[in-house]
C-alpha cells in the first residue's frame, strides 16, 4: 500500500478544504513539489495529497479513494513523464480522464509541446508554463489563480452544498476498511430515497486533536451511526470501540451496523455492548429494507428544482460529504443545466472545455442565450459570454465563426464603452490574435497596429501592455516578410526592456535573440553573430554554459555561422550543443534532435552527404517511433533528408520525399497552408534538377499564386519562388 501525506497551507488541518492530488515522474518529485505547492497556495487554500515514492504501483480501491476524491489533478510536465514509462502518466492521469476529473498540467520544460499534444499524451488538454516569456500572454500566477478559483469549491459554495442535504449519516470504520467505506456509501446511495442524505466521515479530518474536539458536534447533528463492520473492528485498542461507538450511544442516536466481510458474532456483541443486529451487506433487499427503515423521516424533502440538483450534482462531483459519484454528478448538473440554471450551465462548460469542444460550445452558446434573453447583447455579462465562446471556437479550430462573434463583441464595446477602453481593446487583440491564427496576417497586422496605439495612449509606452502589443505589431511584419520594420520595432521593445527589466533579464534577452534573428533575415549575419555572442556570454555568466537557453543561443550562433559559409565552425559549435544536451535533456529529447538534424545539415554544408543522410535517417527513426510518421516535426526532419538528397545531387530520391510529405500535408493542412505551398515550391524546384521542366512549371506556377494570395508579391518566399519560375522562361 503506498504511503500518502497531506501538505496544506502553513500545515493547518485540512477539515473542509477542497483536495488536490499531486503526481509527476519519480525523479522530477525533487525539483517541482515544492515549486508547485507554494504557488498552489498563493492563489488557494486547499489540501494537497501526494506519495512520496512514486514508484510504488497503486492498487485500483487506494486510487479509487485517493485519486477519485480528488477535486483535481496536478501534474508537472517534463520530458520523462512523456517518454518513459511511469505510475503518473500511464495509470494516474489516465485515471482522472476516465473519472472527469479536472487536470492540471504544469509545462516545467520548453521543447516538447510536440510530444506533450499527441493523442495518446494530453492531446489538446491546455497547460500553464511558469517558465514561458511570451509577452502577449496573461502572467502564469493570474492563469493558476483563475484556474483554481474555477475548479476547486470555495468555503461558501461547499456550506451551500452542505445545506442542501436532508440530513447526515455518521459513518464509523477503522483506516484499515477504508475501501469498504468507499463501498458502504455507494450502496447507501444506490437507493434513490437516499440520494440527498449526506455521510459524515473522517475523510478531510487529521488525528488527535481535531478529531476530538469535533466528534461530539458531528454526532449531535447526525440522524445515524452506521457502524462498517469487519473484523479489523475486533482488535483492540482502537478509536471506533474506545471513542466512537460509546459516543454514539452517549448521543442516543440510531444505530446500523453492516457487515462487509464475515466477523464472529460472538466478539462483535461482546466487543460492543447493546449492539442492534447486524445486517449483511451483500443480502441486498435485507439492506434496503433495514436501512429505509433506519432513515424514516430522515429524507424530509422532495426537492428536485434546479438549484437543488445543481448543488447536489457538485456535491457527488467533488465528493463533499458523499462518496464521488462523477456520472450522477453531471447527470444532476446537466439536468439543472437544461432547465436553464446559469450555475450549472457555466460549470459543464468548463468542465468540457479541454476535453470535448462540441460539448463546451454547446454550453457556451447556451450561456449567450441566456444572457441575451436577459439583459440584451449589449450586456457585460453578454459580451464576456460572447468573447469566451469565440475563444473556444478559436480552439475548436473553428476560424471563421471565432472572428465573427470577436467582431461582433467588438463592434458593441466601441459602441457603449468606446475604443479606448479596456475591455474593447482586450477584444481588439483577441480579434488580432484569432486572424493571425488562421494566417490572415495582412489583417492581424492591421488590427495589432491598432491595438498598439491605443496602448500607448491609455497606458503610455513604457507600460508592459504596451510592450505586449508592439511585440505582437512586430511579429506580425515578420509574417508579411517586412523585416526592416521587425528590426525597427524590436529594437524598440529591447531599449524599453532594457530600460525598465536590465540588460540581463531573461525577457530583454530574448527580444536581443529575435533582434539577432531578424538581422539573419535581412542577410546581415555579422550583425546577427555580434549579438548572439553577447547574448551567450551573459547567458554563460548567469546561468552556465549549460543551461538550455545558454544552448539555445549557442545553437542560433551556429545557424549564423552556416550561413557565413563558415561551415567547419558550425559543424565545432554544433557538435558542442549536442553534447551538453545528451548530458542534460537526454538524447532523444525533442531539442537534442533538432540539435542532431542541425549537425546532419552542418556534414550537408561541407558536402559529407553520407553522414548527413545517416544522422536525418536516425532523426527520422526516432521521431517516427516517438511522435509518429506523420507528425509535423517527423514531417520536417523528412524535409530535411530530401533537401540533403537535392544538394548531393540525388534530385530523384528528393522528390519521392517531397511527394509523401506534399500528399500528408495536404490532406492534414489544406493546399493553402505555408507548409504546404512550401513542400510544392521544394518539388518545383527538384522537378528542374531533374529536367523535368513541365512539371516544374505547372508546380510552381500553382505555388505563387498560392502564395501570391496568402503572403502577398512581395514577401520573401513569393520572390523565391518567381525567381525559380523566371529560370524557366
Amino acid at each position: 500500500m503506498a504511503d500518502f501525506k497531506i501538505k496544506t497551507k502553513n500545515q493547518v488541518e485540512i477539515e473542509k478544504k477542497p483536495r488536490v492530488y499531486f503526481t509527476c515522474h519519480p525523479e522530477d518529485f525533487e525539483k517541482s513539489f515544492d515549486k508547485i505547492c507554494n504557488d498552489i497556495f498563493l492563489c488557494h487554500d486547499c489540501a494537497i495529497y501526494y506519495a512520496e515514492d512514486l514508484t510504488e504501483r497503486i492498487e485500483k480501491e487506494e486510487r479509487e479513494i485517493e485519486l477519485g476524491r480528488s477535486n483535481l489533478l496536478v501534474v508537472p510536465v517534463t520530458y520523462k513523464l512523456l517518454s518513459t514509462k511511469n505510475r503518473a502518466m500511464d495509470e494516474d492521469v489516465p485515471y482522472a480522464i476516465k473519472e472527469h476529473i479536472p487536470i492540471l498540467p504544469i509545462m516545467m520544460e520548453s521543447g516538447i509541446e510536440s510530444l506533450y499534444s499527441m493523442a495518446d499524451k494530453f492531446g489538446e488538454m491546455q497547460y500553464l508554463n511558469p517558465y514561458g516569456y511570451d509577452k502577449t500572454e496573461i502572467p502564469y500566477e493570474e492563469k493558476l489563480r483563475k484556474y483554481l478559483e474555477s475548479v476547486l469549491i470555495s468555503s461558501e459554495l461547499a456550506e451551500a452544498i452542505r445545506a442542501a442535504f436532508d440530513a447526515y449519516i455518521f459513518l464509523s470504520y477503522r483506516k484499515k476498511d477504508r475501501k469498504y467505506a468507499n463501498e458502504l456509501m455507494k450502496l447507501i446511495h444506490k437507493n434513490p430515497e437516499c440520494r440527498d442524505i449526506a455521510i459524515w466521515f473522517d475523510e478531510f479530518l487529521t488525528p488527535g486533536e481535531n478529531f476530538n474536539e469535533s466528534i461530539e458536534r458531528i454526532l449531535k447533528d447526525s440522524k445515524l451511526f452506521t457502524l462498517l463492520v469487519t473484523p479489523n473492528l475486533l482488535e483492540k485498542p482502537n478509536f471506533v470501540l474506545d471513542k466512537e461507538y460509546p459516543a454514539a450511544k452517549e448521543a442516543e442516536i440510531s444505530i446500523l451496523p453492516v457487515q462487509m466481510t464475515a466477523t464472529d458474532k460472538k466478539t462483535l456483541d461482546e466487543c460492543f455492548t447493546d449492539l442492534p443486529p447486524c445486517i449483511d451487506a451483500c443480502e441486498d433487499k435485507l439492506f434496503r429494507e433495514r436501512l429505509l427503515d433506519a432513515i424514516t423521516g430522515l429524507a424530509v424533502r422532495e426537492n428536485d428544482s434546479p438549484e437543488h440538483n445543481f448543488l447536489i450534482g457538485l456535491a457527488y462531483f467533488d465528493g463533499i460529504d458523499v462518496e464521488v459519484n462523477r456520472e450522477l454528478g453531471i447527470k444532476l448538473l446537466t439536468s439543472a443545466a437544461e432547465e436553464g440554471l446559469l450555475a450549472a450551465m457555466q460549470r459543464l462548460a468548463l468542465l468540457y472545455e479541454d476535453r470535448d469542444y462540441h460539448e463546451a460550445i454547446k454550453w457556451a452558446e447556451r450561456i449567450v442565450d441566456y444572457y441575451i434573453k436577459q439583459n440584451g447583447e449589449e450586456y457585460g455579462d453578454t459580451l464576456t459570454a460572447l468573447g469566451n465562446l469565440a475563444l473556444l471556437y478559436d480552439k475548436a479550430g473553428k476560424s471563421k465563426k471565432a472572428q465573427e462573434v470577436h467582431e461582433k463583441v467588438y463592434e458593441i464595446r466601441c459602441r457603449t464603452l468606446g475604443e479606448e477602453h479596456c475591455d474593447t481593446v482586450t477584444t481588439l487583440n483577441n480579434m488580432a490574435v484569432s486572424y493571425d491564427k488562421s494566417r490572415n496576417s495582412k489583417k492581424a497586422q492591421k488590427l495589432y497596429e491598432k491595438v498598439y496605439k491605443l496602448q500607448c495612449k491609455i497606458h503610455g509606452e513604457e507600460h508592459p501592455n504596451t510592450l505586449a502589443a508592439l511585440h505582437n505589431l512586430a511579429l506580425s511584419y515578420g509574417n508579411t516578410g517586412d523585416y526592416r520594420t521587425v528590426l525597427e520595432y524590436m529594437k524598440k521593445v529591447y531599449s524599453l526592456e532594457c530600460k525598465i527589466l536590465g540588460e540581463e533579464n531573461s525577457e530583454t534577452l530574448i527580444t536581443l535573440n529575435n533582434i539577432a534573428g531578424t538581422y539573419a533575415n535581412l542577410g546581415n549575419y555579422k550583425r546577427a553573430l555580434k549579438i548572439l555572442e553577447e547574448v551567450y556570454s551573459v547567458r554563460c555568466r548567469v546561468l552556465g554554459e549549460e543551461h538550455p537557453e545558454t544552448l539555445t543561443t549557442l545553437n542560433l550562433i551556429s545557424g549564423v555561422y552556416a550561413n557565413l559559409a563558415e561551415y567547419e565552425k558550425t559543424l565545432e559549435t554544433v557538435k558542442k550543443v549536442y553534447s551538453s544536451q545528451c548530458k542534460v535533456l537526454g538524447e532523444e529529447h525533442p531539442v537534442t534532435l533538432i540539435t542532431l538534424g542541425n549537425m546532419a545539415m552542418a556534414y550537408g554544408y561541407k558536402k559529407e552527404y553520407k553522414r548527413a543522410h545517416e544522422l536525418l535517417n536516425k532523426v527520422y527513426t526516432k521521431r517516427c517511433r516517438i511522435l509518429g510518421k506523420e507528425h509535423p516535426d517527423t514531417l520536417i526532419t523528412r524535409e530535411y533528408l530530401a533537401d540533403s538528397y537535392s544538394f548531393s545531387g540525388d534530385s530523384k530520391k528528393a522528390v519521392a520525399i517531397l511527394d509523401e510529405i506534399y500528399a500528408v500535408r495536404l490532406k492534414k493542412l489544406g493546399e493553402k497552408h505555408p507548409e504546404t505551398i512550401t513542400t510544392m515550391h521544394d518539388l518545383g524546384r527538384n522537378y528542374i534538377k531533374l529536367g523535368e521542366y513541365k512539371k516544374a512549371s505547372v508546380i510552381l506556377k500553382e505555388a505563387y499564386n498560392l502564395r501570391c494570395g496568402t503572403l502577398g508579391e512581395n514577401h520573401p518566399d513569393t520572390l523565391e519562388t518567381l525567381k525559380f519560375l523566371d529560370m524557366l522562361l
